[in-house]
């Protein structure tokens, strides 16, 4: 049996000799003109969890930019060059129909987690060792079948990859194992949680292995919920969502 516990105990810590970047580097790639908030909202899940933070975006638009540029720890980077320096890669939140060098991105990056309309781009070839974050919809459109725990574990076997179904009880499966997280609550419905999700993923893939990044980001994103439940009832939104998931992990870690 998968306990998220012992796997959130044991992820990755940096070493008292670490220098800048050794503790995780990412690159986020996504937004469009219409969906400028979603890689926003990773960003901000993100940003505690890796040393440095690159945002390459997808559709040149000022306002995504902008809006990107409002997070000091966020560097907007234009330049998918510095791909294979990053230690994980995420791509597709916000991405709507924009444009860029997928082939390059899923030739060059160490380790991938592919959200929302990125998912589209990789149906007919998922990558092997990736991260999927998809919904029920979602994971209806990528494998025809709908997502029960039985068909979550199948695909990712067959893929090679780990499967995070996001749903009322997240299923993770790395093929061999499952997961089942349940620590979640009502206010977690609100529009952004689910790229708050796909950006802690990341960060936490970075330096750990798949399937613990999806089940450990799972459970202390739930975690995360419930503490702002007790403090606001159910009207807290994604980005109070992003700033509390430090907060969670440090208890979570103390239980």
């Amino acid at each position: 049996m998968v306990n998220a516990k012992n796997i959130i105990k044991s992820l990755y810590v940096p070493p008292k000799d670490s220098h800048k970047g050794r503790n995780g580097k990412l690159m986020v790639i996504g937004g469009s003109r219409q969906y400028h908030g979603a890689p926003v909202f990773s960003i901000l899940a993100a940003r505690r969890f890796v040393d440095l933070l690159y945002f390459y975006p997808a559709e040149k638009d000022q306002y995504l930019i902008n809006a990107v540029k409002t997070i000091p720890e966020a560097m907007v980077d234009f330049n998918l060059n510095r791909i294979p320096e990053m230690d994980c890669v995420l791509f597709g939140i916000g991405l709507e129909n924009a444009k860029f060098d997928l082939k390059y991105v899923l030739k060059k990056a160490r380790r991938l987690v592919i959200d929302g309309d990125g998912l589209k781009l990789v149906k007919e070839k998922i990558p092997r060792g990736s991260i999927l974050t998809p919904h029920e919809g979602e994971f209806r459109m990528l494998f025809g079948v709908s997502g029960t725990e039985q068909n979550v574990k199948k695909m990712a076997k067959k893929h090679n990859c780990v499967i995070l179904k996001k749903g009322p009880v997240d299923i993770i499966s790395d093929g061999k194992r499952i997961f089942k997280n349940k620590m979640h609550n009502q206010g977690m419905t609100k529009g952004g949680t689910g790229d708050v999700l796909a950006g802690f993923t990341s960060a936490l893939f970075c330096k750990n292995p798949a399937f613990d990044s999806a089940v450990a980001a799972t459970y202390i994103n739930g975690f995360a919920g419930n503490l702002l439940k007790r403090k606001m009832g159910h009207n807290y939104c994604a980005s109070d969502l992003a700033d509390t998931l430090a907060e969670a992990h440090f208890k979570v870690k103390k239980i």
